[in-house]
């Protein structure tokens, strides 16, 4: 079974996704640059670049607080198709950016990705990489997903989809024929490689292959070459490598912000117990399934 906000962007992914559209050429070839031009050098401001469960939630909260509006990509799935397929798919580069233009800031994946793209669209944006030890990071993603179906489980009882009527678009198209077997197991594909850092070899999804040592070799050697790359990619005056525990003296120092009177933040909506904002948050994605149905 997928999780839900899986099926969720698989669901807004049929909306989006243009499967007829010929295959991209490379990345940052000359063909999809040129966009870049009409970007311009000011607007976006602050890309984070750390992998999800690496404090991408409280670096959201933070820069908020610093009066930066930040796209969180964990708050806004059925927003996130467009960068799927670009990064993974056939998607266009400029849809990709188009997401990011009217806002100051953004984190979570797989926004981590695009510190390329963004450099050259917004030669004034800065970067932040959250930082955390391998294994920790490797271990908060397992309590999350496995408290995930918890959630999940407990959500399903309380929402409306028990009734009978169908839920997504996705189940209404594969339905009505509208779909191909290849274009259904494209999508799949793109939505699977865009969720819980799949494209690197990691099986957090999977309650068999997550607790596999050589899954988990894979998974954390690519985390560390991830790492590396965003050092060696981008310019050290445009780089933060950030530890939450610093507070804001680093991260204010960085972006020229006046250090806020309340203390620096502490936000994981997903995985903190008792927090209403973890039920809400479900039962917000199962009201995206209702709204695309056909």
């Amino acid at each position: 079974l997928k999780p839900f906000w899986v099926k969720v962007l698989w669901a807004e992914q049929l909306r989006q996704l243009n499967l007829s559209a010929p295959d991209n050429m490379e990345r940052l070839s000359l063909s999809v640059l040129l966009p870049l031009l009409f970007q311009g050098c000011s607007g976006f401001e602050v890309l984070v670049v750390g992998p999800p469960r690496t404090g991408t939630q409280t670096m959201t909260t933070a820069l908020e607080t610093l009066g930066l509006k930040t796209f969180h990509s964990g708050y806004h799935l059925k927003e996130r198709p467009p960068l799927c397929n670009y990064l993974f798919g056939s998607g266009s580069l400029q849809a990709a950016l188009d997401m990011i233009k009217d806002w100051d800031a953004a984190a979570d994946e797989p926004f981590h990705l695009l510190y390329e793209e963004v450099m050259q669209a917004y030669p004034q944006s800065k970067f932040v990489l959250t930082r955390s030890e391998p294994e920790t990071w490797y271990d908060s993603y397992i309590r999350f997903f496995e408290k995930e179906v918890l959630m999940q489980e407990a959500a399903i009882q309380q929402h409306s989809f028990l009734r009978g009527k169908p839920r997504t678009t996705e189940t209404a198209e594969v339905r009505n024929g509208k779909l191909h077997d290849a274009e259904i197991a494209e999508i799949d594909r793109v939505m699977e490689q865009c969720t819980a850092v799949k494209s690197w070899g990691c099986e957090f999804m999977d309650p068999v292959g997550r607790h596999d040592p050589e899954v988990k070799a894979r998974c954390l050697d690519s985390y560390s070459r991830h790492v590396a790359r965003v050092q060696e990619v981008i310019p050290a005056e445009r780089l933060l490598v950030f530890n939450l525990s610093d507070g804001w003296p680093p991260l204010t120092n960085f972006l020229n912000k006046t250090i806020p009177d309340e203390e620096f933040p502490y936000t994981d909506h997903f995985t903190s117990n008792g927090d209403p904002y973890t039920a809400s948050f479900l039962q917000q994605d199962f009201l995206v399934h209702d709204q695309m149905e056909l």
